[in-house]
């Protein structure tokens, strides 16, 4: 047997091979391939996974952010007979939240088709749909879903009821 040269490793005495060696190159290669393979499946995960689990939506069926109210705009108190075979009526005063002063003037000009939609909203109601806090949250909606609809007034994020009495 002779020597090993400087340039050639020494093979072990059993015969067997001995394994490569390995250096900087190599497990340099294997990082990169790591965080790529890593990469590629964080991206795939991300695109696919709503898909698959039910939460993809279109960008036209996003919900836009809500309105944050800075300002509100008091309407003068109504007093509204209330639909039903008897005479009830509801002395109601709103108060509409907008988010900005800018807003509100353009609300103040408007209050007299605004206050016409609040009786005419109210004047449809009976005295015991208003009597539970779920009737009163349903009728802001509708007043709300009217504003919007009716006197394009889309800047009105909240209604408030600030006086209810039922009589």
């Amino acid at each position: 047997m002779s020597a090993p040269t400087p340039h050639t490793p020494a093979a072990p005495a059993d015969g067997a091979a001995a394994p490569p060696a390995k250096g900087k190159g190599g497990i340099m290669k294997l990082a990169i391939i790591g965080v790529v393979a890593l990469a590629g499946l964080g991206g795939a995960g991300w695109f696919l996974a709503p898909r698959f689990l039910g939460h993809a939506t279109a960008p036209a069926e996003a919900k836009p952010a809500p309105i944050v109210v800075k300002v509100t705009v008091p309407l003068e108190p109504v007093v509204v007979n209330l639909a039903g075979e008897t005479r009830r009526y509801v002395r109601v005063a709103v108060s509409l939240g907008v988010p900005s002063a800018k807003d509100a003037k353009e609300i103040e000009e408007s209050k007299a088709q605004l206050l016409d939609l609040v009786i005419a909203v109210i004047a449809s109601q009976d005295a015991d749909s208003l009597v539970t806090e779920e009737g009163r949250d349903q009728v802001k909606e509708d007043l709300l879903a009217r504003i919007h609809e009716e006197l394009k007034l889309e800047k009105v994020a909240r209604v408030y009821f600030t006086e209810f009495v039922i009589q």
